[in-house]
């Protein structure tokens, strides 16, 4: 009823996790924290918003929500897809071979974390952001059947070449 008095802002922080007894001190700082169409809004009431996640240490950065909702698909929902994926594979695998987890540690800990979250919290993020999801699920799918491919293949230079192409994450992610 009252949309100028609401800030549609979305802190790019948490965990897999829920509930008061999963509180992280600091969880937001140094974090991202997205304000959508700040325009619909009363400039009060954005200056109050933004103080407070400035007390809390985090990077406001502006954007519609248009533009919110892809980005999202692409550097938080896909990443519970795949993390997802990658649980009920390995799972699917341990009914044949039992000792299969006895294996896992830091890599696999850290790929399938985020399948510990709560299907109440994503399952309506995946219905809402559907459209968005599934284009990056489709880019996803093309990218492991290239790696697939080039597997099959036997093109080690060209996977080579992939693999450094990937690693060039470090510049933006540190």
């Amino acid at each position: 009823p009252k949309r100028n008095r609401f800030v549609a802002t979305h802190p790019m922080a948490g965990t897999e996790y829920s509930g008061p007894e999963a509180a992280v001190k600091d969880l937001f700082k140094g974090k991202s924290t997205v304000f959508c169409d700040i325009e619909e809004s009363d400039k009060d009431a954005v200056e109050l918003v933004k103080k407070m996640y400035n007390d809390l240490g985090m990077r406001i950065v502006y954007m519609d929500s248009v533009s919110h909702d892809l980005h999202t698909a692409y550097v938080s929902h896909i990443s519970h897809i795949t993390s997802f994926a990658l649980a009920l594979t390995v799972l699917e695998k341990e009914k044949e071979e039992e000792a299969i987890f006895e294996l896992a540690s830091g890599g696999f800990e850290s790929t399938v974390r985020l399948a510990k979250s709560s299907p109440d919290m994503w399952i309506p993020v995946f219905k809402q952001n559907r459209h968005n999801v599934l284009d990056v699920l489709y880019e996803l799918i093309y990218q492991l059947k290239h790696i697939k491919q080039l597997l099959v293949d036997e093109e080690y230079e060209e996977f080579y070449k992939l693999i450094q192409k990937a690693n060039e994450i470090k510049k933006i992610i540190k």
